[in-house]
């Protein structure tokens, strides 16, 4: 009898503790205003902790798949036009070599490695890491193009140079509705002057005037920092604007944007972030 009892108390605790922990789960909802689901993308890939370099092949592909619908990337361009996936424009103290990416052509650039745990690790140009994802227009990319070198000699010239190359890349891969851009508002209204058909997301806190400038240049929406949402999303989506925040980079972060009802999430934590909302795919062994 006493064994029973010892039995039927451990079913109540199993039971006791799923029914609390549904109940926990069910509170982030990933459900948007408009109805469709929320965005994840992994900040640079798989994240800031993640064993391999960001803006890497290393690091979007396990970030794809857990489960993320894409990843943000950082956006830089060659002397001779080449995108290429990095954060910054000077290429120490993070890899081998030396300079400034548009000082540089992409046959010097593709040479150089990253200081990482394994040791071929290479920058990647856009067109390199486009082609070797097979469902690569099932994804989704955010571009990073608020780091504008501004050290240029003719800082014009190397942003109408810059915004050619990511329309051919996107024209190449069929890939303009699956790319974002995000970038300062001059950035933006250049983009629209010369023909670009991405969403395009005005890089700003979000405040009131934040939401006026989208509004009026009929831009798609703002991206800010988890700190930079300083009123509520419900005033962007009054103006059919959508938010795109970055970057919360652990469990309670990621249930923070949850509850902020945005629109895309770039996330240096993917894995509690899709665990949170039961869309991380248990199936996929991380490198």
């Amino acid at each position: 009898m006493h064994f029973k009892n010892k039995r039927y108390y451990y079913l109540l605790c199993v039971i006791f503790f799923s029914v609390i922990g549904c109940s926990d789960n069910s509170k982030f909802n990933d459900d948007t205003w408009s109805g469709s689901k929320i965005m994840m993308l992994g900040h640079r890939g798989m994240g800031m902790y993640y064993k391999m370099p960001g803006n890497t092949f290393q690091s979007v592909t396990p970030a794809i798949g857990i489960g993320a619908d894409g990843c943000e990337l950082d956006i830089q361009l060659t002397r001779d036009t080449v995108l290429v996936f990095y954060h910054d424009h000077l290429l120490k103290p993070n890899t081998t070599c030396n300079g400034r990416i548009y000082e540089s052509d992409w046959a010097d650039i593709q040479q150089c490695k990253y200081y990482a745990v394994e040791n071929n690790i290479f920058i990647n140009s856009v067109d390199d890491l486009f082609s070797k994802i097979s469902n690569i227009n099932d994804l989704y990319f955010s571009f990073d193009c608020g780091k504008v070198d501004e050290e240029a000699t003719d800082v014009n010239l190397y942003e109408m140079q810059y915004l050619r190359a990511i329309k051919r890349i996107c024209e190449k891969y069929n890939m303009s509705n699956h790319i974002f851009i995000e970038g300062t508002f001059n950035f933006l209204i250049k983009a629209q002057q010369m023909g670009l058909t991405n969403k395009l997301f005005l890089y700003s806190d979000l405040d009131e005037q934040a939401i006026e400038l989208a509004d009026s240049n009929s831009f798609f929406g703002i991206s800010t920092g988890l700190d930079g949402l300083n009123i509520s999303t419900e005033e962007a989506h009054k103006k059919g604007l959508y938010v795109m925040v970055w970057s919360p980079d652990n469990f309670t972060q990621n249930k923070l944007a949850l509850s902020k009802n945005v629109d895309i999430i770039q996330t240096d934590d993917p894995i509690s972030l899709l665990k949170l909302v039961n869309r991380f795919n248990y199936e996929y062994i991380i490198p």
